[in-house]
């Protein structure tokens, strides 16, 4: 039986760490690819024995650092499943890397690698369900929804106020931006039998969200709205994730699919 093969972005560390580990236990051979290469060739040397790893150190920001990966990983097949959990916070960075890292260069990798994966194959990237918790914006939105325009951040620095340059609202429109680019692109994708699906992720005990608890002021408030009333931990992100790319997740696709514990649900929020 010839073994399928996997790409897993923000494979140093974190939930893309923990997403090749476990894609390794199934038996996957696999793509590597993070900014800092240390974590990820660590667990190459570690793992060789038992499959087929390589990695790439990528700044997926940078457009033709993603089109020439695109081209080198020729080499290695056509490739049966994409993890994308490449991603920023709002205590992080800027609201324009949020924008750029969380939304731009996201769809652009995504559209980059598509070319390579194989029939019937199907891709996640991580959004959030904090971008079920903005209020509707027409103008943040529409421009949002072209991810590929040249001219994005110039205008989005001509809307009045800035209202992105809180990095809380940048995250949350970017990542409900992600969920619309999923639904938008899922044609396509599906012309070529190919699936991509995005998962919104809750509250989850990360190190990244960590930090953003303690910056938060409505913590307590926010784990009080949750249904199963704890925080989420990485497995159950990754464990969606393995399912939506797997033959048994066929026929799901263009869609976002809310691992929150029902904290949306419970905020009465609109799905």
């Amino acid at each position: 039986m010839t073994k399928k093969t996997m790409i897993v972005t923000g494979a140093s560390g974190g939930m893309g760490l923990v997403c090749a580990q476990e894609a390794l236990a199934l038996g996957y051979d696999l793509i590597l690819v993070d900014l800092h290469a240390q974590g990820m060739e660590q667990f190459a040397q570690e793992n060789r024995h038992q499959a087929e790893i390589n990695c790439y150190a990528l700044d997926v920001t940078s457009n033709q650092a993603v089109v020439e990966f695109a081209e080198n990983i020729t080499q290695h097949g056509a490739i049966d499943a994409l993890i994308h959990t490449v991603g920023v916070s709002p205590n992080m960075t800027s609201w324009q890397r949020i924008i750029d890292i969380d939304l731009i260069a996201t769809a652009k990798f995504l559209e980059a690698v598509r070319p390579r994966l194989a029939k019937h194959a199907a891709a996640v990237c991580i959004s959030s369900s904090s971008g079920y918790m903005v209020p509707e914006n027409e103008a943040i939105e529409a421009i949002l929804a072209d991810p590929m325009a040249e001219d994005l951040f110039y205008q989005l620095e001509q809307l009045p106020g800035k209202p992105l340059e809180n990095t809380g609202l940048a995250y949350s429109y970017a990542k409900k931006a992600l969920r619309f680019y999923v639904a938008n692109a899922a044609k396509a994708w599906g012309s070529e039998t190919k699936r991509l699906v995005s998962i919104s992720p809750g509250l989850i005990n990360t190190d990244a969200g960590k930090k953003e608890f303690e910056a938060s002021e409505n913590f307590e408030q926010m784990i009080a709205s949750i249904p199963l009333a704890r925080l989420g931990v990485p497995d159950e992100i990754v464990h969606t994730a393995l399912f939506l790319v797997s033959e048994k997740a066929s026929y799901i696709s263009g869609c976002d699919i809310l691992v929150d514990g029902g904290m949306i649900a419970g905020m009465g929020k609109a799905v």
